[in-house]
């Protein structure tokens, strides 16, 4: 069976340089990740960026405070 994938063309170009350069083509690269993937070998998850995530409280006046909520009630019910 032959499955086709998309790959945004820079993506491709730059994996196909560092595959030659291990002696591999991008079809390899791909098996080789996907059998890992299946075996558990890698996990594929959200990564946080390296610096520091800053969180900022802002003061809202009440009526206003009541709108976001308003807001976040519509959302979790959808």
């Amino acid at each position: 069976m032959t499955t086709t994938v998309s790959i945004d063309k820079e993506i491709r170009d730059t994996a196909a340089q560092k595959a030659k350069e291990d002696k591999l083509s991008v079809s390899a690269v791909i098996r080789i990740l996907l059998l890992d993937y299946v075996n558990g070998k890698i996990e594929i998850g959200t990564r946080l960026p390296e610096e520091e995530i800053k969180v900022e409280t802002i003061q809202v006046d009440k009526d206003t405070q009541e709108l976001m909520d308003d807001v976040i009630s519509e959302k979790d019910k959808k």
